[in-house]
Protein backbone atom coordinates (compact mmCIF):
# COMPACT_ATOMS: atom_id res chain seq x y z
CA UNK A 1 0.00 0.00 0.00
CA UNK A 2 2.89 1.76 0.57
CA UNK A 3 3.82 1.82 -3.14
CA UNK A 4 0.32 3.92 -3.73
CA UNK A 5 -0.15 6.34 -1.27
CA UNK A 6 3.21 7.66 -1.91
CA UNK A 7 2.71 7.85 -6.17
CA UNK A 8 2.36 11.46 -7.40
CA UNK A 9 -0.97 10.53 -9.06
CA UNK A 10 -2.91 9.46 -6.05
CA UNK A 11 -1.21 12.01 -3.82
CA UNK A 12 -2.76 14.55 -6.63
CA UNK A 13 -5.62 12.61 -6.38
CA UNK A 14 -6.08 12.86 -2.83
CA UNK A 15 -5.34 16.44 -2.64
CA UNK A 16 -7.64 17.29 -5.30
CA UNK A 17 -10.26 15.19 -2.93
CA UNK A 18 -8.97 17.31 -0.09
CA UNK A 19 -9.14 21.14 -2.07
CA UNK A 20 -12.47 20.10 -3.06
CA UNK A 21 -13.58 19.29 0.28
CA UNK A 22 -12.93 22.49 1.88
CA UNK A 23 -14.00 24.80 -1.11
CA UNK A 24 -17.85 22.78 -0.75
CA UNK A 25 -17.73 23.17 2.75
CA UNK A 26 -16.60 26.77 2.77
CA UNK A 27 -18.79 27.87 -0.14
CA UNK A 28 -21.94 25.12 1.53
CA UNK A 29 -24.45 28.31 2.07
CA UNK A 30 -23.82 29.47 -1.23
CA UNK A 31 -24.48 26.20 -3.00
CA UNK A 32 -21.26 26.75 -5.10
CA UNK A 33 -18.80 24.38 -6.53
CA UNK A 34 -14.96 24.94 -7.53
CA UNK A 35 -16.07 24.83 -10.94
CA UNK A 36 -19.07 26.95 -10.69
CA UNK A 37 -16.66 29.78 -9.47
CA UNK A 38 -14.10 29.00 -11.62
CA UNK A 39 -16.63 29.59 -14.32
CA UNK A 40 -17.98 33.09 -12.47
CA UNK A 41 -14.53 34.00 -11.81
CA UNK A 42 -13.36 34.02 -15.36
CA UNK A 43 -16.79 35.62 -16.88
CA UNK A 44 -15.90 38.87 -14.55
CA UNK A 45 -12.12 38.80 -15.74
CA UNK A 46 -13.54 38.61 -19.69
CA UNK A 47 -17.10 38.53 -19.91
CA UNK A 48 -18.38 38.95 -22.51
CA UNK A 49 -17.05 35.69 -24.16
CA UNK A 50 -18.56 32.42 -25.60
CA UNK A 51 -18.71 29.27 -24.34
CA UNK A 52 -16.08 27.28 -25.52
CA UNK A 53 -13.85 30.62 -24.47
CA UNK A 54 -15.22 30.22 -20.95
CA UNK A 55 -14.09 26.45 -20.51
CA UNK A 56 -10.59 27.84 -22.41
CA UNK A 57 -9.96 30.31 -19.74
CA UNK A 58 -11.02 27.61 -16.87
CA UNK A 59 -9.29 24.55 -18.39
CA UNK A 60 -12.36 22.66 -18.84
CA UNK A 61 -13.95 20.40 -21.26
CA UNK A 62 -16.84 20.98 -23.55
CA UNK A 63 -19.13 18.48 -21.79
CA UNK A 64 -18.21 20.23 -18.62
CA UNK A 65 -18.52 23.65 -19.27
CA UNK A 66 -21.65 23.06 -20.87
CA UNK A 67 -23.11 21.51 -18.19
CA UNK A 68 -21.88 24.30 -15.29
CA UNK A 69 -22.84 27.23 -17.82
CA UNK A 70 -26.57 25.42 -18.26
CA UNK A 71 -26.97 25.22 -14.10
CA UNK A 72 -25.10 28.99 -13.86
CA UNK A 73 -28.20 30.11 -16.41
CA UNK A 74 -30.86 28.23 -14.38
CA UNK A 75 -30.10 29.73 -11.33
CA UNK A 76 -29.83 33.40 -13.40
CA UNK A 77 -26.11 33.64 -12.28
CA UNK A 78 -24.88 34.39 -16.00
CA UNK A 79 -26.86 35.73 -18.83
CA UNK A 80 -26.26 34.82 -22.60
CA UNK A 81 -26.80 37.51 -25.82
CA UNK A 82 -25.85 36.86 -29.27
CA UNK A 83 -23.03 38.22 -30.91
CA UNK A 84 -23.57 41.04 -33.07
CA UNK A 85 -20.67 39.80 -35.19
CA UNK A 86 -21.23 36.13 -35.66
CA UNK A 87 -25.18 35.33 -35.37
CA UNK A 88 -24.09 31.47 -34.54
CA UNK A 89 -22.56 33.05 -31.72
CA UNK A 90 -23.58 33.68 -28.24
CA UNK A 91 -21.94 35.20 -25.59
CA UNK A 92 -22.24 34.61 -21.68
CA UNK A 93 -21.45 37.29 -18.70
CA UNK A 94 -22.07 37.83 -15.43
CA UNK A 95 -25.42 38.78 -14.02
CA UNK A 96 -26.26 41.28 -11.25
CA UNK A 97 -26.96 37.78 -9.03
CA UNK A 98 -23.92 35.89 -10.29
CA UNK A 99 -21.75 39.32 -9.28
CA UNK A 100 -22.75 39.25 -5.86
CA UNK A 101 -22.51 35.48 -5.57
CA UNK A 102 -19.10 36.01 -6.92
CA UNK A 103 -18.21 39.08 -4.28
CA UNK A 104 -19.35 36.69 -1.05
CA UNK A 105 -17.76 33.23 -3.00
CA UNK A 106 -14.50 34.89 -3.03
CA UNK A 107 -14.30 36.06 0.64
CA UNK A 108 -15.42 31.95 1.45
CA UNK A 109 -12.75 31.01 -1.44
CA UNK A 110 -9.99 33.09 0.35
CA UNK A 111 -10.75 31.48 3.85
CA UNK A 112 -10.67 27.80 2.25
CA UNK A 113 -7.98 28.46 0.72
CA UNK A 114 -5.93 30.03 3.46
CA UNK A 115 -7.51 26.42 5.83
CA UNK A 116 -6.54 24.58 2.92
CA UNK A 117 -2.21 25.61 3.21
CA UNK A 118 -2.63 25.88 7.09
CA UNK A 119 -1.02 22.47 7.17
CA UNK A 120 2.01 24.63 6.01
CA UNK A 121 4.02 27.10 6.65
CA UNK A 122 4.30 30.55 4.92
CA UNK A 123 7.35 29.31 3.58
CA UNK A 124 6.34 25.94 2.66
CA UNK A 125 2.92 27.10 0.84
CA UNK A 126 4.24 29.32 -1.27
CA UNK A 127 6.61 26.94 -2.49
CA UNK A 128 3.74 24.23 -2.60
CA UNK A 129 1.90 26.51 -4.23
CA UNK A 130 4.86 27.33 -6.81
CA UNK A 131 5.25 23.61 -7.89
CA UNK A 132 1.41 23.37 -7.91
CA UNK A 133 1.25 26.16 -10.53
CA UNK A 134 4.34 24.45 -12.61
CA UNK A 135 3.14 21.33 -13.01
CA UNK A 136 -0.03 22.72 -14.35
CA UNK A 137 1.30 25.28 -16.85
CA UNK A 138 4.02 22.03 -17.94
CA UNK A 139 1.31 19.92 -18.36
CA UNK A 140 -1.24 21.93 -19.41
CA UNK A 141 -3.75 21.31 -22.14
CA UNK A 142 -2.09 22.63 -25.12
CA UNK A 143 -3.97 25.78 -26.78
CA UNK A 144 -5.46 27.02 -23.26
CA UNK A 145 -4.07 30.14 -22.05
CA UNK A 146 -2.89 29.54 -19.19
CA UNK A 147 -1.28 31.97 -16.30
CA UNK A 148 -1.46 31.98 -13.15
CA UNK A 149 -2.31 35.18 -10.93
CA UNK A 150 -1.81 36.15 -7.25
CA UNK A 151 -5.03 37.16 -5.62
CA UNK A 152 -6.15 39.54 -3.19
CA UNK A 153 -5.01 37.15 -0.70
CA UNK A 154 -1.36 36.69 -1.83
CA UNK A 155 -2.50 33.09 -2.84
CA UNK A 156 -1.11 32.01 -6.29
CA UNK A 157 -4.61 30.92 -8.31
CA UNK A 158 -4.75 28.79 -11.15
Amino acid sequence: MDELYAGPTFLIRRAHQIATSVFQEACAELDLTPTQYSLLFVLRHRSPVSQNELGRYACLDRATTSLVVRLLRERDLIAATDDARDKRKTLLSLTSAGRLLLGRAEQLSTKASRDLLSVFDEAQARTFVELLGALATRHGRRGVEYKSETSRSGFRLS
